[in-house]
Order: structure tokens, then C-alpha cells, then sequence
């Protein structure tokens, strides 16, 4: 992700490659956190008894505060969720909103895997209009989402993306799906 001075250019939508490796190995960039110190708020069904990893890092290259959250259930084959918050310092902001899927498609978690991708829907959550999209794979039903909002300029100054999945074989209905994009929120 890669913000725009005004008028300026550049957004990397490499959201989620890496990630894995960053989990692991938090390395000097990456700063754990506990989740009173971390921006992100996510309350969604059945993350109650997950491990969660909070990370934060600054790009300065890029003026970009990165935040990353996932859940993990104790024999997960894949995070149940993540969600990445980014925030722009003054002035600088992102060009365009990004779909959903592109998180899928770009995510180490998903790859080699068949997916299949439902169609692009949104909802409104405490912090404006979030986009979202279905996906399946292996028996598991899951939403992507990703969420602009702020500046002026541009699409925004801050950004929220994220994917949300069901336990192996359970629903993920249109109702449940709203309560998960309504869930999300950065304090």
C-alpha cells in the first residue's frame, strides 16, 4: 500500500504477501503489541478464544503506519482472521480504493489453493462504507473485506483490509457477514 503525496503517485497492492514471515519473525521493523495498545477493534463471532498477534510498524519511505492483527486457532491450517489497519501521515493520502479480492489473490495464505470468489457487496460500519466479497476454499467459507476513509483527497487517508473465515464446513451467510464488517473499528 502505497500512499500519494497530493498529486503524487504509487499504490502497492501487495496486501497480505509477507505476512506469514512477519508473524513469525517480527524482525527490527515490526513491533508486537498487546490489543489495549493497537488501533485495531475487531469483535467478530468465535475470535473470543483465538490467539491473536498484534504487530505495528512504520514505513518511512512511505509515511505509513502499519498495523496487522491475526487469529489463530490452536490446529489452524490459516489465520480464522487478519486485518490490517494503514494510516497515512498529513498530507499524504490513497489514490483508489482497492477490491477485496485482490487480498485473496495476493494473500500466502490462500495460495495454491481453489478459490472461488463471490460478488462485490458493501455495508456501513461505524467508520463508513466497507466493500466485501465471499470466498471458499478447502470446505471454508470466508469474507474479504477492505475499507477507505479520512482525507479529503484521494480515496482516504486511512485503510482497513482484512478477510474473516468460518470454522471448516460452517455457514457464512449474508446475515453473518454483516455482523462480521460491522464488527470491525480502529480507536
Amino acid at each position: 500500500m502505497s500512499p500519494s503525496r497530493a498529486g503524487g503517485v504509487g499504490l502497492l497492492v501487495s496486501l497480505v504477501a509477507g505476512l506469514a514471515a512477519c508473524a513469525e519473525d517480527l524482525g527490527r521493523e515490526w513491533q508486537a503489541l498487546d490489543a489495549e495498545n493497537s488501533a485495531i477493534v475487531f469483535r467478530a463471532p468465535g475470535l473470543e478464544n483465538q490467539n491473536v498477534r498484534f504487530m505495528r510498524s512504520y514505513n518511512e519511505r512511505q509515511s505509513l503506519l502499519v498495523e496487522n492483527a491475526m487469529w489463530v486457532g490452536p490446529k489452524a491450517r490459516h489465520a480464522k482472521a487478519m486485518v490490517q489497519y494503514y494510516r497515512t501521515s498529513p498530507g499524504y493520502h490513497f489514490r483508489r480504493d482497492v477490491d477485496p479480492q485482490d487480498l485473496v489473490e495476493s494473500s500466502e495464505s490462500f495460495k495454491d489453493k481453489a478459490v472461488s470468489v463471490g460478488p462485490l457487496k458493501s455495508e456501513v460500519n461505524g467508520l463508513g462504507r466497507i466493500s466485501h466479497r465471499s470466498f471458499d476454499f478447502d470446505n471454508v467459507r470466508c469474507v474479504s473485506f477492505q475499507q477507505l476513509w479520512g482525507a479529503s483527497e484521494g480515496a482516504g487517508d486511512q485503510q482497513v483490509v482484512g478477510y474473516y473465515c468460518a470454522d471448516p464446513g460452517q455457514p457464512l451467510d449474508d446475515g453473518a457477514i454483516k455482523q462480521v464488517v460491522k464488527s470491525i473499528d480502529i480507536r
